[in-house]
């Protein structure tokens, strides 16, 4: 699109530098993905510095669209007095091929395993879809680009939730509690809105645990389309409170756990019912509750696209968890496995260790806590880890600026048998070193992650290369 149409589309109080000839495809509000053909959007009212603006300068970006005049800048300024409505007008010229349905999916862990699981279960029923979150942008089972934050920006939103082509296809993206509190959804019509659980995560940035729940029930109060669907984890308390606001805007509401869609498992089989229908699915390659659980709120997402529940439960034998969730190595020569999980909060934690306790028999564990990040969770960490695993090594997960050896101290407070190695290469070595005939060995933290952040540097880290490298030494 020229500059020149802009005047066109959006209500501009005043236009400086206008050159009429220059063309943009895309629009962002952070300066990292300015480039030739993007604009800049500046919200005078944000926290975005002035050094953001330079930096898209730098950046050749075509034109800022602003609510604040920079004198100093020679490029084209278009000057708007409501940024927002102003944006997403634009939004909706520049991408017009919007999504048949968008799924939503928010919880304090299982979001990542949810979205793909539902990707999985269309991509076997060759219906197009999108996905957004941890895992970057992947298109039909291919990735297309890797995701700065959980939740992007509102304008890359809609971005990756665009099609160039004329087929229907579906939309899902992870909603973090951050992107729900900080408005970066903002009106982006969602259809299908699901919650896999909660429990105390992030309280460096939200304060308190009612603060992180009111804004994940957000998604559902404030975001949900009328006339929608809710999915609703059945274990979580009170979920009847959550029915209660639904009601008034006529959403349905599906019930994973019990009532409408809940896995059972009776002797060595493992059953699914689905509103009071049972059937038997015993090929699964997921089968602990972690996995069941989420796999439960990711068929109820695609019975609330009203698939057929015939062809879900025949694609489940086929589903496999993405990268750094539960991902299995199995190590030949000790009858050993060992588990690569992105396992960082207590209540995460404790759920991989009890899923993978066999005949009495605790797993091995592996793990650090973030630096600069919800410090009360390392007494709880440890305080898990002491209990419910047989050998624990403490290591660095992401130290970023804080002093490493006081995140260890502070876990081995409460895990005083833990095997302190800081270097974290060194811990993966020596705890599949000291493996034993048939134990489980679970590195927890960092999942599908490739870096370590120590000071204000990303140190190339992938926990699944190194235990690969280690086994093959």
């Amino acid at each position: 699109m020229l500059l020149s149409k802009l005047s066109n589309i959006i209500n501009i109080q005043k236009t400086y530098n206008l050159n009429k000839n220059n063309f943009f495809s895309s629009i962002t509000s952070n300066s990292k993905y300015t480039n030739k053909k993007t604009i800049l959007i500046y919200d005078k009212n944000s926290k975005a510095k002035y050094k953001y603006v330079k930096d898209a300068v730098k950046n050749k970006t075509p034109a800022i669209i602003t609510n604040k005049y920079f004198k100093f800048i020679s490029i084209p300024q278009f000057i708007v007095s409501n940024i927002n409505k102003e944006t997403e007008i634009l939004l909706k010229n520049l991408y017009k091929k919007t999504p048949y349905r968008t799924i939503a999916i928010t919880g304090t862990n299982g979001k990542t395993s949810v979205v793909w699981y539902i990707s999985k279960i269309l991509n076997l029923l060759n219906i197009n879809n999108t996905t957004v979150g941890t895992l970057g942008h992947i298109r039909n089972g291919k990735k297309k680009n890797e995701v700065n934050l959980t939740t992007p920006a509102y304008e890359e939103l809609f971005k990756y939730g665009s099609s160039y082509k004329k087929n229907k296809y579906i939309y899902i993206f992870e909603a973090s509690s951050h992107a729900l509190d900080q408005n970066r959804i903002r009106n982006y019509p969602v259809n299908i809105a699901a919650i896999t659980n909660i429990s105390s995560d992030h309280l460096d940035y939200h304060k308190k645990i009612s603060e992180y729940k009111k804004a994940k029930m957000k998604l559902f109060t404030k975001h949900l389309d009328n006339n929608s669907f809710a999915v609703i984890n059945s274990r979580i308390k009170n979920t009847l409170n959550i029915k209660k606001k639904l009601t008034k805007k006529r959403i349905k509401v599906i019930y994973f756990g019990k009532n409408n869609v809940f896995f059972e498992k009776k002797n060595d089989s493992i059953f699914l019912k689905i509103n009071k229908k049972e059937y038997i699915v015993n090929k699964l390659r997921l089968n602990t509750d972690i996995e069941l659980e989420n796999l439960e709120c990711a068929i109820s997402c695609c019975l609330a696209l009203n698939i057929n529940e015939k062809k879900i439960i025949k694609t489940l034998s086929k589903i496999t968890n993405p990268p750094g969730r539960l991902q299995k190595i199995n190590l030949d020569k000790h009858k050993s496995k060992i588990i690569i999980d992105y396992a960082h909060t207590p209540d995460a934690l404790k759920k991989t260790l009890k899923s993978f306790k066999l005949k009495n028999k605790k797993p091995i564990l592996l793990f650090g806590c973030g630096g600069e990040r919800d410090k009360v969770k390392r007494k709880s960490m440890g305080i898990i880890a002491n209990k419910f695993a047989l050998r624990t090594y403490i290591t660095d997960d992401n130290p970023r600026n804080e002093n490493a050896s006081d995140i260890r101290k502070a876990i081995l407070k409460y895990c005083p048998n833990g095997i302190e190695i800081a270097n974290r290469k060194q811990a993966i070595k020596k705890a599949i070193k000291d493996l034993e005939l048939n134990e489980i060995l679970i590195i927890a933290g960092k999942g599908h992650e490739k870096f370590q952040i120590i000071k204000n540097k990303k140190i190339k880290f992938d926990d699944y290369k190194i235990v690969k490298n280690i086994i093959k030494e």
